[in-house]
């Protein structure tokens, strides 16, 4: 079984339109359903209960809204060039933009979502962390100006045995099987001893990849820094690793690998909780 059933969180932005061309990608590579969802809450949901608010004024935020929705699909179509018409789907609805992402990628392989940015569009605005801390599910974050050349370089595995990089490994399996490399990397002393008999390594290679095993003692930076100086030395195009391994609250108070990381790859990066 293969990678069948994509979802690319697209809402027009420069962010979303590097995330679509890696779904495109991935879908002309494995001949993948893709679908584009556009979650967004904006002044037709605020107005609508709001019995002041008159007739003239609901139908011009109406108008409003719907224009900005075609337009934004019109891109997400115009972006998914020539993938077969029976194969490509389009859902837009209001919601609360990560919450509703969430819901969806339950349904999914994988879900596809731009790098947030501070300046991305307010009412469609996407964390692609929350987004994989709610559904459960593998989410692919993907840096803006992705070209697609560039994850078909060796992959990275951030490993430390730990549960959530268990999760990624496994949840990443089908797109590592396709790599003619994976580094599987492991930062400091902080990484569970391998089990008699199997370990990381082991477990690739039954799955026909071929995988090197890369230890790094922490520098002066951070881990995440250290992991993302590793994907540099080794012009990696793909990054898998599990996300907010400790609490999520912890990581958004005081930042940690998975912000970091987030915030600063060049790279895709495959994250599972």
């Amino acid at each position: 079984m293969g990678i069948s059933n994509l979802l690319v969180a697209f809402n027009g932005s420069e962010s979303s339109e590097g995330a679509l061309r890696a779904a495109v990608h991935m879908q002309q590579k494995y001949g993948a359903h893709i679908t584009g969802l556009l979650a967004h809450e904006g002044s037709r949901e605020r107005f609508a209960q709001r019995s002041w608010v008159p007739e003239n004024v609901r139908e011009i935020i109406e108008k409003s809204v719907r224009a900005d929705e075609d337009r934004i699909g019109a891109g997400f179509h115009r972006l998914i060039g020539d993938a077969p018409r029976d194969k490509v789907h389009w859902i837009t609805l209001p919601g609360e933009p990560d919450r509703t992402v969430a819901q969806y990628a339950c349904l999914y392989d994988i879900t596809v979502v731009g790098r947030h940015v501070v300046n991305d569009v307010v009412d469609a605005s996407l964390h692609p962390e929350r987004i994989a801390l709610n559904s459960g599910r593998p989410v692919l974050v993907v840096p803006p100006g992705f070209d697609r050349g560039t994850i078909n370089r060796p992959a990275v595995l951030a490993w430390d045995g730990a549960r959530a990089a268990t999760r990624a490994l496994n949840d990443a399996m089908l797109i590592l099987e396709t790599k003619q490399r994976v580094d599987v990397l492991s930062i400091g002393k902080n990484v569970r001893r391998p089990l008699k008999g199997i370990d990381v390594v082991t477990t690739l290679a039954r799955h026909g990849i071929e995988a090197k095993r890369v230890r790094r003692q922490q520098s002066t930076r951070s881990v995440g820094e250290d992991i993302l100086a590793y994907c540099d030395e080794v012009d990696a195009g793909l990054l898998v690793m599990g996300a907010f391994e400790r609490s999520a609250f912890r990581e958004e108070l005081f930042g940690g690998t998975t912000k970091t990381i987030l915030k600063r790859s060049r790279i895709p990066v495959l994250i599972s909780h």
